[in-house]
């Protein structure tokens, strides 16, 4: 009688036990179905242009990968590349991110007004995100981002100064670089490794250059040392060159006012 019901207790441990099992097997993984990645769809190209800025602020340029931007979204790199393809094209999308509202509303100020405006905003811009400044200049020289109403507004602005023809893509071109090409040099980045050493090697560089050598940059260098392109061991994050930058808008203004002179002589010398 005991080894009966030893024999059902065994027996019925050995069956709890087996359906455990049965319970606790994974189930099995479902085919894959083509198209969105999983995972993605609370993805936007836009999100991921977003926490591509924020980490390119917090770590730099140097150290952007789509795996690492994956990472942080807590997807996998082929979720990021199903909404943005290439790196490249992530790139742009920061670079247009940081520009979105940069350009002036045409129409409520003279175009000189509106040129100088262009030119505030886009400092702003890069100045709270100064690891972009680089970046900035790569896409939109190289149409990696078509920031189309930055260039209808400049275009807009120059033919309100007189400018058509060949002469309205020159004075474009000399807008468009002297915008983004002040900045770039102004926000170019520091060394990632061992910046202070390089700071304090370069300062000393600067200051003791040799008079005989050097004349007219030894007299100039207490107003040049730290404040002037090429002499500086700081970028614009902590000595930022606001009278340079203003001087800069102005210059660039007077220059297109006089090309603009020049232009319309020859048009009326012509006819």
């Amino acid at each position: 009688m005991i080894n009966a019901q030893l024999i059902i207790f065994i027996q019925s441990i050995h069956s709890l036990h087996n359906g455990r099992i049965h319970e606790e097997k994974s189930p099995e993984p479902r085919p894959r179905t083509a198209g969105r990645p999983a995972g993605g769809a609370a993805l936007s190209k836009q999100r991921i242009a977003e926490a591509a800025l924020a980490h390119i602020d917090a770590f730099g340029l140097g150290a952007f990968s789509m795996r690492e931007i994956a990472a942080q979204l807590g997807v996998y790199p082929a979720t990021v590349h199903w909404h943005v393809s290439t790196r490249e094209a992530l790139l742009a999308e920061v670079a247009a991110t940081v520009m979105a509202q940069v350009t002036p509303p045409k129409g409520t100020l003279a175009w000189q007004d509106w040129i100088a405006e262009l030119f505030h905003r886009c400092r702003a811009a890069v100045r709270q995100h100064p690891n972009v400044a680089q970046l900035l200049g790569a896409q939109l020289v190289s149409n990696g981002s078509l920031p189309t109403e930055l260039v209808e507004g400049v275009l807009a602005a120059l033919t309100e100064a007189g400018f058509d023809g060949e002469p309205l893509r020159e004075a474009y071109n000399c807008v468009i670089a002297a915008m983004l090409g002040f900045l770039t040099m102004e926000f170019s980045p520091l060394p990632a490794d061992n910046t202070q050493a390089w700071a304090e090697e370069l300062r000393e560089r600067v200051h003791t250059i040799r008079p005989l050598d050097h004349p007219v940059l030894t007299r100039h260098l207490p107003q040049l040392a730290n404040k002037a392109f090429i002499l500086r061991w700081d970028n614009g994050t902590t000595v930022p060159l606001d009278s340079s930058f203003e001087r800069h808008i102005q210059i660039t203004i007077d220059g297109l006012e006089a090309f603009a002179r020049r232009v319309a002589q020859a048009g009326s010398s012509s006819s």
